[in-house]
């Protein structure tokens, strides 16, 4: 999947790498391909995980609040990106 159909704020899951089936949050790209994902406990804001794109399924849902702030620059939480995943990853949802 090409990193221009993917945005800030928007639910992955990882299906390659010992993390598949793990549930992140876009918080960055990186480069032409990257992501930094993170989902507030195994991979915190300040020390997220950078995944190839074609490594992760996109999901429909994007935290607006989360994306509003990190692309304003505001300070953001684990526990933040902990209930935007909490909140957005139901099945109706997907």
């Amino acid at each position: 999947m090409s990193v221009v159909n993917i945005s800030i704020g928007q639910l992955v899951t990882s299906n390659a790498g010992r993390d598949q089936a793990n549930i992140y949050l876009v918080i960055g790209i990186l480069r032409s391909k990257y992501l930094l994902l993170a989902n507030g406990r195994d991979r915190k804001f300040n020390n997220p995980k950078q995944k190839n794109s074609k490594h992760v399924n996109v999901l429909k849902s994007i935290a607006q609040g989360v994306a509003e702030k990190i692309q304003s620059g505001m300070k953001i939480t684990d526990e933040e990106i902990r209930q935007a995943i909490k909140v957005l990853y139901k099945p109706d949802n997907l």
